[in-house]
């Protein structure tokens, strides 16, 4: 993880307007990269910096990472194997980056990379800056037009809100690149080829803001996982004979057919290899440890997830138990807010914390300590008054920005709170030293999980019926429509969550990774057919992400696998259900409201 920041300006010696805006960034740059930093001016045209959190390698590697070729800023893991396991990856693909001569031979390499990654770099003989983020949009990268005349281009990891100029999230959508000869030449080598991918990068640049979904489709941008298609001959309709069952005997009942188990077999070893690699690559100190490197054997906490105690965490949580070592800590941080109330008979009374989330955390971390009892969970309760909510609005908004609505808000303080840290553990004051946090992004998206999902499901099937179709046709029909929205919510998970996440959980030092979003383990799911993700006429709870709910069902967690899908801002009690999600935020509209 790191924060990344370039600017080019459109003539020479024309840094001024880039050394304030990068003053600006800085702050926000820095809490992303607290081990190390370091900036540069070349060609009186180029600023870059870098702030660095280390991970990846023996030794921390500094950035800007400079050759007589190539200077490289980097923000991401690469998880492909390597020969030495002790190079950073920065390093590693430093070198990938110089072996390359043509720029096709550059698309392919960001292409066809493993892990999330935003980048810049410059080849000093072509004279080019070349930037991109991997086809997932998995961190964030951030592209803003100076409103000077004479001004240029900045790119950056986050700006905040910088007053007088346009910024939007950079579309995941290939590898861009600003030539410095005459003229001031922009362009983009796409990922896949679509229509308007080859115009896309002179709209972004321009003074209106591009649309927040406007990004192209990255459907099969990744070659990587197509090895891992799996081919699955059931649908669980037919599995079940249209009946709804009782819980414990649909899962036993799905599971004894040869053709879901193996899926499930798949899917498991498929996503134990991500959580692995997640887990394993990462320094051997905590937080507090690496500032000394002291003791040589660090036993603190290191790794924690992002825990509501719903399927997607807990099944992580349970796989990360496989790869952390026996001696250390595994923090489940679960955050609550304090409810906002209009009576003033209850402003007075004590707060209760018993959110939502708070209640299936616990019920569902009873379930890993019956399952895991020589592991020490750390529940980490994480309570969020009102009053600490106002005082870190202006620095959520920064984070959040250039995103504006009130869902934005909502996540935004509840993924920073979580991050951070701060709360109790058995009533006692701690503050998670972990600098990687798990997150079960993209779960919802991949298997069918959001209530939109099922509501059009359940829409089409209405129709079709009055219609006049048979229940196989309504149903066969729905599925086409249930298919349509989850590649709709897929195209739009980089603009909508990711970038965001980034950039608020990265603010507290701290490396956000999402095992489900894991290239294999994405080509796997999706080769599936819909009807094989989920099967809503089971019921809310289990026909919702059924598959995932079989796989933890195999691992153990019988309880957990029938939990009902609820929103963190609902879950922790951030936001009212009354006020509407697309709603621009008064907060992060305008963070002089504060």
């Amino acid at each position: 993880m790191c924060g990344i920041f370039c600017y080019i300006s459109a003539a020479e010696n024309s840094l001024s307007d880039g050394e304030e805006i990068f003053q600006t960034c800085c702050p926000l740059l820095s809490s992303r990269g607290p081990d190390e930093s370091g900036r540069l001016v070349y060609d009186s045209r180029v600023l870059l910096y870098g702030s660095v959190l280390w991970h990846q390698g023996a030794k921390l590697c500094k950035q800007p990472l400079e050759t007589d070729r190539t200077v490289l800023l980097f923000n991401g893991d690469i998880f492909q194997p390597r020969d030495d396991e002790e190079e950073s990856d920065t390093q590693w693909l430093l070198r990938r980056i110089e072996t390359c001569s043509e720029e096709d031979d550059l698309r392919q390499l960001f292409r066809e990379m493993r892990g999330p990654f935003s980048v810049i770099f410059f080849r000093k003989e072509e004279r080019r800056v070349y930037f991109a983020r991997d086809s997932m949009g998995r961190n964030s990268l951030l592209v803003g037009r100076s409103k000077r005349a004479d001004g240029g281009l900045f790119i950056t990891s986050v700006s905040g809100n910088i007053p007088s100029n346009d910024v939007c999230e950079l579309p995941p959508a290939g590898l861009y690149f600003v030539d410095l000869g005459a003229p001031f030449m922009t362009g983009l080598h796409p990922w896949v080829e679509t229509d308007g991918t080859h115009t896309l990068f002179g709209s972004i640049v321009t003074a209106s803001k591009p649309k927040r979904d406007r990004a192209p489709s990255t459907e099969k941008a990744h070659q990587v996982g197509h090895c891992h298609q799996v081919q699955a001959y059931f649908n669980f309709r037919e599995l079940t004979h249209g009946k709804e069952l009782p819980v414990e005997e649909a899962y036993e009942h799905l599971l004894k057919s040869p053709e879901v188990d193996r899926v499930c077999e798949t899917l498991l070893a498929t996503l134990r290899e991500s959580v692995k690699e997640r887990v394993v690559r990462t320094t051997k100190y905590c937080k507090n440890c690496l500032k000394t490197m002291m003791p040589p054997q660090c036993t603190h906490p290191k790794v924690g997830v992002l825990f509501s105690g719903g399927i997607d965490c807990t099944v992580l949580a349970l796989l990360a138990d496989e790869y952390v070592p026996a001696d250390c800590p595994i923090d489940l941080l679960n955050v609550a807010f304090e409810k906002v109330t209009r009576d003033r008979n209850k402003q007075s009374q004590p707060v209760d914390w018993n959110v939502p989330d708070r209640l299936t955390g616990h019920s569902s971390l009873r379930e890993l300590q019956q399952l895991r009892p020589n592991r020490v969970w750390n529940f980490v309760g994480i309570n969020v008054s009102r009053a600490e909510l106002n005082a870190r609005q202006k620095t959520i908004s920064n984070l959040v920005y250039p995103l504006q609505t009130v869902l934005d808000e909502s996540l935004g303080a509840a993924l920073w709170f979580a991050s951070r840290g701060a709360g109790q553990v058995h009533g006692i004051p701690y503050t998670s030293p972990c600098r990687v946090l798990l997150l079960g992004s993209g779960a919802d998206e991949l298997f069918g999980g959001y209530t939109r999902h099922r509501t059009a499901f359940e829409r089409s099937f209405r129709e079709r019926q009055k219609l006049g179709d048979t229940e196989t046709e309504a149903i066969d029909w729905a599925y086409g429509a249930l298919e349509a929205e989850l590649q709709l919510d897929w195209e739009r998970l980089p603009s909508r969550n990711l970038a965001r996440d980034d950039r608020v959980i990265g603010d507290n030092g701290v490396t956000p990774r999402t095992p489900y979003l894991q290239e294999d383990f994405v080509a796997s799911v999706q080769s599936l057919r819909v009807n094989q993700k989920c099967y809503y006429p089971l019921g809310v709870g289990i026909g919702d992400k059924l598959i995932l709910r079989l796989c933890a069902y195999k691992l153990g967690l019988s309880e957990v696998c029938v939990l009902k899908k609820r929103a963190l801002q609902f879950g922790s009690r951030i936001a009212d259900r009354r006020q509407n999600a697309a709603d621009l935020s008064m907060f992060l509209e305008n963070p002089s409201n504060l």
